[in-house]
């Protein structure tokens, strides 16, 4: 066969090749999408199906890199290329592979994105810890079982802080049935291979999220990176041994965090903190974990992070930390169900001024409104919150825009803050959402 007719023939193909997915519904700010088949496959389905989805992305990330890094983008691109790229072309050949059918498949809408391109967006949170000194602070997470719980089962509940454009991002629930492997459910962005708000819920009883570790002392020495060893978790792990060893081998120090995880077939929860030498491993079938962007081991916290504010109610790490003690192991300890956690999650008090309002201090986070963040568009984008009969079935419930529901209008915002005029053509105004199972 010559050369063009083999040209033809596998344009045709693609041509006619068929969709192994579907949008399912999209509400109350939530797109929910299922792709399913070999890892090529399931790429192509994710790119065709959030290709509008992905004109976004395409057009966030170099505003990001610019607002967060203040560097050119080629330059990132090229770092991308050093630290990552590479590790992930040949060491993560499924993942890779699912790339390359989710540029095939955006392509086939004619949105022009490149494998080079989805690696590095990917890798935007594992390049934060190499730019940015100390690292970030994002989330706020708890996970509960045993005698913590009104039922006895687990509960676990997380909502994301970050700026409004990449909450604005997170709004796709990805269901993915993989050939190999587990099926698994994940709040995520388009373009990405795993969650990166990283919340995820397993057809096998697994499921997990994390907050980032803060004022990190170190930059990462990228091993396997965060993305690809969390993906791996969310397929391949069974049990939370499982969790331990994928997490552990070869770590990158990239994207520092303290990882909860439950077992929901045994009721077994665990927090799993990686830094850069030192890990802390604690497991309990009774009790809560919670995270809240400081490192719970002392040992972590003390060696590899400049992190003073542990108990400080005058930051957001102290504040978060002493209230969610307060909420979680006082006021609900062993009534801890969906509806507390929903609350807790939107939970808006300030240990500095000993009151409630919004601020930058609360476990749902508004920069957006306080003076010592110089009103800088960042917080609570959503909440999630899951329960073991909701894992069984392999859903949860989610609330998008803000755990608390807060409506947001970009030009008003704006208008009142002209220092953040660069906003204006980025970001959508956040509509006051309700809780929705997903």
């Amino acid at each position: 066969m010559s050369t063009t007719s083999k040209k033809t023939k596998k344009n045709k193909t693609l041509k006619n090749k068929k969709i192994q997915g579907s949008i399912d519904f999209e509400k109350s700010g939530w797109k929910h999408v299922t792709v399913y088949g070999n890892s090529y496959d399931m790429g192509y389905a994710h790119g065709y199906l959030l290709s509008e989805d992905l004109k976004r992305v395409l057009k966030a990330l170099p505003f990001m890199v610019d607002e967060h890094f203040k560097i050119k983008f080629n330059k990132y691109m090229d770092d991308c290329d050093k630290h990552i790229y590479k590790i992930v072309k040949t060491k993560c050949p499924e993942i890779y592979s699912e790339l390359r059918g989710i540029v095939a498949g955006a392509r086939k809408k004619n949105v022009n994105v490149s494998v080079r391109f989805l690696i590095a967006w990917n890798a935007f949170l594992s390049m934060y810890s190499l730019y940015k000194d100390g690292g970030s602070e994002r989330c706020s997470a708890f996970i509960a079982t045993g005698d913590a719980t009104e039922k006895g089962d687990i509960v676990m509940a997380h909502n994301t802080h970050s700026d409004f454009l990449t909450g604005q991002l997170l709004n796709i629930v990805l269901t993915i049935k993989p050939e190999k492997g587990n099926t698994f459910k994940m709040q995520t962005s388009a373009g990405f291979v795993a969650s990166s708000s990283d919340w995820f819920v397993c057809k096998n009883g697994l499921v997990g999220c994390e907050t980032t570790i803060a004022h990190i002392n170190f930059k990462p020495k990228f091993g396997m990176p965060y993305f690809c060893r969390i993906r791996k978790l969310m397929q391949y792990a069974n049990n939370l041994d499982d969790c331990v060893e994928i997490m552990s081998k070869d770590s990158a120090g990239d994207y520092s965090c303290s990882w909860l995880y439950g077992n929901t077939t045994d009721g077994e929860i665990m927090v799993h903190e990686i830094g850069k030498e030192i890990q802390n491993v604690k497991r309990m079938n009774n009790g809560v974990i919670y995270g809240m962007n400081s490192a719970l081991s002392f040992e972590l916290r003390n060696l590899e992070t400049t992190d003073i504010d542990h108990n400080n109610l005058n930051t957001s790490l102290g504040s978060r930390s002493h209230r969610l003690d307060y909420l979680l192991n006082h006021k609900h300890y062993g009534k801890i169900n969906l509806s507390n956690a929903k609350d807790v999650l939107a939970d808006h008090y300030d240990t500095k001024y000993n009151k409630t309002h919004k601020c930058s201090r609360g476990i749902c986070k508004h920069s957006e409104v306080d003076p010592d963040y110089n009103y800088t568009p960042y917080g609570a984008t959503d909440g999630k919150v899951v329960n073991t009969s909701l894992a069984k079935t392999m859903n949860f419930h989610g609330r998008f825009g803000s755990s608390c529901g807060r409506q947001f209008s970009v030009s008003s915002y704006v208008k009142k803050h002209p220092q953040h005029k660069k906003w204006l053509n980025m970001l959508d105004d956040y509509k006051s959402y309700g809780w929705v199972k997903l």
